[in-house]
This record gives structure tokens, sequence and C-alpha cells, in this order.
């Protein structure tokens, strides 16, 4: 016999199927550029666009590097419209970053204009999903580490553990104590930062609980940089809670890494 409850709990299951999931939102691509303000330079382009997994904390994450930019008394134009990677668009800006960006989120015709101001020396920062195992084989080049495999799960998801700073003399570090606290969801990859890449810091493994399947051992990087030909690309895979975005140690880290990226800190790539 089928009572009220059990037809309740099937209508529930169906709406609970169909419902979209906000944290996993259906890819689009954008045809039509925003229309841009008028930006002095340096200017920062920052972009939370999701063809992939959605962070709540992009909400923080924004108005942050806006913050940062404002303090600097730069320029910056936040948007989730891909379509901004185009030639013309691309050439007011020193900077992009990618607030949690994740996904192929480019036409063929917006990856040819980003891969292009890149080519011309253009300066990157990648924060938290840009090293997701969302983006595209070019990308993933770019970011110069290995494929995303996972991080942990369940209550282990968070954890505080230490990061053992490899390099103090980068501007993004150079304010961090040697070995910092931090509770984050630590991501794993099936390999460290290419040989040309800068290691800025990295987890101390036995000061989480990991599973053997996301042991990296002294090459678990998770703040590095290097260089595409003369372009700047930094990645640092912290960020996933909203506390991170107030945090007065992480946005000193972003800080740095966003002067370095736009040549105004720092030294390399050309």
């Amino acid at each position: 016999m089928i009572t009220i409850a059990k037809l309740a709990a099937a209508a529930l299951l169906i709406f609970m199927q169909a419902a979209p999931d906000p944290r996993r939102p259906a890819p689009t691509f954008d045809s039509v550029p925003p229309e841009l303000p008028a930006l002095t330079r340096p200017a920062v382009l920052i972009v939370s666009k999701t063809n992939g997994y959605r962070h709540d904390s992009i909400a923080e994450a924004v108005p942050a590097i806006e913050a940062l930019a404002r303090a600097r008394g730069w320029s910056s134009f936040a948007t989730e419209n891909a379509a901004v990677f185009n030639a013309r668009d691309l050439a007011r800006f020193d900077v992009i970053v990618f607030a949690n960006a994740s996904g192929d989120i480019y036409t063929p015709d917006q990856r040819e204009a980003f891969r292009a101001w890149i080519a011309r020396g253009g300066g990157f920062v990648g924060l938290h999903s840009a090293g997701d195992g969302s983006h595209p084989d070019w990308f993933v080049r770019m970011r110069g580490n290995g494929k995303f495999t996972g991080h942990p799960g369940g209550a282990d998801q968070f954890q505080a553990g230490d990061l053992i700073l490899a390099d103090r003399s980068h501007p993004a570090t150079r304010a961090l104590p040697a070995r910092w606290r931090w509770t984050d969801e630590y991501y794993s990859w099936d390999a460290s930062p290419a040989a040309d890449a800068h290691i800025l810091a990295r987890i101390d493994e036995s000061s989480l609980r990991l599973d053997p399947k996301y042991r990296m051992g002294e090459g678990h990087a998770l703040i590095w940089w290097r260089c595409e030909g003369r372009a700047r690309i930094f990645y640092s895979a912290l960020g996933h809670k909203a506390e991170a975005w107030a945090d007065p140690a992480h946005l000193k880290m972003l800080d740095g890494a966003i002067g370095w990226a736009a040549r105004k800190e720092g030294t390399g790539c050309g």
C-alpha cells in the first residue's frame, strides 16, 4: 500500500534530482564582451566564472581582491563573462586573477586571445580551484604541475596543517612565518610542480590526516611561481573557505602575488 508519507518522500526525491545544484552550474559560454569601465594602469582583471565546481567563497574572494587593488591605487574589473578574453579588452590589463574560477570557460577564440596575452608577457595569479581538475590541458601546463587527484573529504576535508615556507624572499611570502599554521581544503596532484617552477610553500604532510592516495611527500607544494616565456605565473592552492578572504596573512600573500605578477615587485621572467 502506498502511503502519503511514501508519496511525499518520492516527490521530494524527484524535486531534489531535478533541482539544479548551485555548486555545479551548467557550463555556459559567452559571446558578447562586458562593457569595461575607465581603467588606469596597473589594472587587474578578476575572473570568477565557473564551468566547474562553484565555491561559495567567491562572494568574499572578489571584493577582497578588489580591495587589494584599490589599496595600491590600481584599477580592477571583476567579471564572470569570459568574452572579456579578447585582444582589445585584455590589452587594458596587467594582471589576470582567477578567483576560484573553474572549468573550461573559453570558446576557441577566447582561449587563443588569453594565450596570446600570456605570450606577450602578461601576469597571471591562479587561486585555489584554478588548481583543480576541471581545467583544459594547456591551462594545466601553464599552471605548471600535475593532474589533480583530489582532496580529503568528510570530517577531514578541512584541516589545520603546517605550511613550510621554502622561500621567504618573494613578495608573496616575505611577510609569512617559516612555518605557517593554516586551515583549508588541501589539494593533491599526481606530480609536483615542474622543474622550472619555484616552490614557495609546501604542506607538511605529517601535520595532516591524509589518505595515502593524496600523499605527495616533500613535493606537496601549495604555492609556487614559474615563467611562461616572459609571463609571470603564480599559483596558490589556498582559499576554499570564506574566512580565508578576511585573513590578514593570506591577503598579504595575495597582495604580494599580484604585485609580483604585475612586474611591480620581485624578479623573474625577463
